[in-house]
């Protein structure tokens, strides 16, 4: 183990004159991905199943009109009429955005200014959303999460801020592991600003191990999902 750290080192001290570092070596070849053999049912049933034992709220699936009034119906019971959502061209529901509007919530523009007053006046505005409406790139139905990116019309905010956060995801977009979807994706880095896979609600533990909900983000997550994609 000395020998080899040694040498590490010795490699770098010789290459920081050039300011250049030798490029990484792959010792193995790269693995190839094998497909796990899961028919959607079984997709759907494992993704429910997982996030459900992280407490979170799988519904569907479901068609576009019937996921529409669910994601209606889930921002009442969230309460309050001011929201945090994605654009409506960036949502997965074609007129999702515009019934949202005609239910009586009023999206807040996520987009916070740089000087200091108009920041806080912002994050004060911001903090009155009870939700956040996204879409999601896929989910994982090993560990029930969901794979978000963010955008100029995907405002990371929306997922991140809003007490409860309400996910619609096509069916067609569940992957069985990450490995397979990163193997589907390989532009992924393209995709936006920010990626992130959300599993289940912000929870955190104190040192007893007693979890808390919310401290971190979303105490609550919905997701919602389309039987096909509009």
């Amino acid at each position: 183990m000395t020998a080899d750290r040694d040498s590490i080192l010795d490699i770098v001290r010789r290459s920081l004159p050039s300011a250049r570092l030798p490029g990484a070596r792959a010792a193995l070849p790269p693995r190839a991905i094998a497909p796990t053999p899961l028919d959607t049912a079984a997709l759907v049933g494992s993704f429910t199943r997982e996030l459900a034992a992280l407490r979170g709220n799988t519904h569907g699936p479901q068609t576009a009109g019937q996921a529409t009034e669910t994601v209606i119906g889930l921002l009442r019971e969230a309460g309050g009429d001011e929201i945090l959502a994605w654009a409506d061209a960036a949502l997965p529901i074609a007129g999702l955005g515009e019934a949202i509007r005609r239910a009586g919530f009023k999206t807040l523009d996520a987009v916070v200014p740089a000087d200091a007053e108009g920041w806080r006046e912002k994050q004060t505005q911001l903090s009155r959303a009870s939700a956040g409406v996204t879409g999601a790139l896929a989910g994982l139905a090993d560990t029930g999460s969901i794979v978000v990116a963010s955008g100029p019309s995907r405002p990371r905010l929306a997922s991140l801020l809003p007490p409860t956060h309400i996910a619609v995801l096509p069916v067609a977009d569940l992957y069985p592991t990450l490995p397979e979807f990163f193997a589907a994706r390989p532009g992924l880095a393209r995709a936006g600003s920010n990626v992130v896979i959300i599993t289940g609600p912000s929870r955190t533990a104190d040192i007893e191990l007693t979890p808390v909900y919310g401290v971190h983000g979303p105490k609550v997550l919905h997701v919602v999902l389309l039987s096909r994609r509009p």
